[in-house]
C-alpha cells in the first residue's frame, strides 16, 4: 500500500512547459504586483461583461433586426429604387368642368361665412 502523495492529474495541456511558466510567471510576478493583480481582474470582468453583452444582446438584436428603425429605413430606401412609377394627373383627366361653375361655389361659401360672422 501507498501511502505518501500521489501524483498529480494534468492534462496534456497543463503539462505543457509553456502553461506550467505561464503559472509559474503568474505565481511569482502577478499576484506580488497589486497594481497588475487588479489590472487583470478589471480586465477579466470587462471580457466577461462583454462577451456576455455581445452573445445575449446581440444575439438578441441579430434575431429581432427586422423589428428596428435601421432596417425599416433600408427597406424603405429599396422600395423607393423599385416602387412602380405613378402616373400623374392633371386637372383636365377628371372631367370638364365649368370654371364659372367652380367660382360660383366659392362665392356662395364665401358668402355664406360672413353671414355666419354677422349673426353673432
Amino acid at each position: 500500500m501507498f501511502i505518501g502523495r500521489k501524483p498529480q492529474k494534468v492534462t496534456s495541456f497543463g503539462a505543457s512547459p509553456k502553461v506550467k511558466a505561464f503559472w509559474r510567471f503568474i505565481r511569482s510576478w502577478v499576484c506580488h504586483n497589486h497594481k497588475l493583480y487588479y489590472t487583470y481582474v478589471i480586465a477579466c470582468g470587462a471580457l466577461t461583461y462583454n462577451l456576455v453583452w455581445y452573445s445575449a444582446i446581440g444575439y438578441y438584436r441579430w434575431r429581432n433586426r427586422e423589428r428596428s428603425l435601421e432596417w425599416a429605413i433600408e427597406q424603405e430606401r429599396r422600395w423607393d429604387e423599385i416602387k412602380p412609377k405613378e402616373e400623374e394627373y392633371d386637372d383636365e383627366d377628371y372631367g370638364e368642368e365649368d370654371a364659372g361653375e367652380v367660382a360660383e361655389a366659392a362665392e356662395a361659401a364665401a358668402e355664406d361665412g360672413d353671414e355666419e360672422e354677422d349673426d353673432e
